[in-house]
């Protein structure tokens, strides 16, 4: 599996964080994302966000039924810091 950096865009008003593209076996961490956290909490912020981007969406690839919530847990435990912490810099 691989990790890209790249510009994902947007889902009506909230910006992207993150998608796992299962024809490649890649995750795409959206940069704009990683910029928006970057200019409000930090460069730390940025790399916590990509962590957590990334194991929400691994769990998401192996855990297809699983709820948003616990892929979020998943990634809180995994990465060290809360998802929600992210969530309205990016809305």
């Amino acid at each position: 599996m691989t990790v890209e950096i790249c510009d994902l865009g947007t889902w009506g008003a909230t910006t992207l964080a993150a998608e796992y593209d299962a024809e490649c076996d890649a995750i795409r961490v959206n940069a704009r994302a990683v910029e928006r956290v970057r200019v409000a909490l930090g460069d730390a912020a940025a790399a916590a966000f990509i962590d957590c981007a990334v194991a929400h969406e691994r769990f998401h690839q192996s855990h297809p039924n699983a709820s948003e919530a616990e892929a979020h847990a998943f990634a809180r435990a995994r990465a060290g810091t809360d998802p929600h912490a992210f969530e309205a810099v990016l809305r």
